[in-house]
């Protein structure tokens, strides 16, 4: 029993000590949402958070420490948009002629936020608020060359881009829950279609050092009993 009872503690630990390194996540953008050259939806944008599970679980927000009042400031574990570059080029935005740039430039459209008076966002470099309206655009860098993304087709070097955004809110504590939805369009002289809307859900969570003390104190706890119970 108190075998058992350490192992779930340690799993405990286990969970919580990845999240604490989440904060440079990318949401990507690509187009082809069924991974099939060739369909109907060959220039539909795409956002996702990886091939495999596009939708982000819920995003966890961390307290700042910073206050407005009465409510502190969280901040999401999710900062980066970045444009999409499998190996397979099932979703490239483009194929990547290093001597071509390429038409598309891509922005990111707000439709939604749950809650627009303690939720907002903020260009990471300058921390000034982006996207304050429902309809805004903000638009991502322009196409840029790297020499080691993945070209597609099994060679490097491709055209992207990489911003950097913060989500952040005004909560009483641990607990409360915001979303966001967004849309990406193609504003550039590619014609890509917009993509379907997508929605990010987030949670204030405790600072992640005291739910680890917290986990490893009941580790301890069950050592103890156990000492005592032999």
């Amino acid at each position: 029993m108190f075998r058992r009872l350490l192992c779930m503690n340690i799993l405990i630990v286990m969970a919580v000590l990845p999240s604490l390194a989440h904060a440079h996540s990318h949401t990507h953008v690509g187009r082809n949402p069924d991974g099939i050259w060739g369909s109907n939806d060959d220039n539909q944008l795409w956002l996702f958070a990886t091939p495999d599970q596009p939708q982000w679980g819920t995003i966890e927000m961390l307290p700042t420490g910073e206050f407005i009042g009465s409510k502190e400031i969280y901040v999401a574990q999710l900062d980066c948009w970045h444009s999409a570059h499998p190996e397979s080029g099932l979703f490239q935005l483009d194929f990547n002629n290093e001597s071509t740039t390429p038409g598309w430039q891509i922005e990111l459209k707000r439709i939604s936020f749950s809650d627009p008076t303690n939720f907002w966002m903020e260009d990471e470099a300058t921390t000034l608020e982006i996207l304050s309206a429902d309809g805004d655009t903000l638009a991502f860098e322009t196409p840029d060359w790297d020499v080691e993304l993945p070209d597609g087709s099994g060679g490097s070097g491709a055209w992207h881009f990489h911003s950097h955004t913060e989500f952040l809110a005004l909560a009483d504590g641990p607990g409360e829950t915001f979303s966001a939805t967004f849309t990406v369009i193609d504003t550039g002289s590619t014609g890509f279609s917009e993509s379907a809307y997508y929605t990010i859900n987030f949670q204030t969570v405790p600072e992640p050092c005291s739910l680890v003390l917290f986990v490893l104190g009941a580790v301890s706890l069950v050592k103890s009993q156990k000492k005592n119970f032999v």
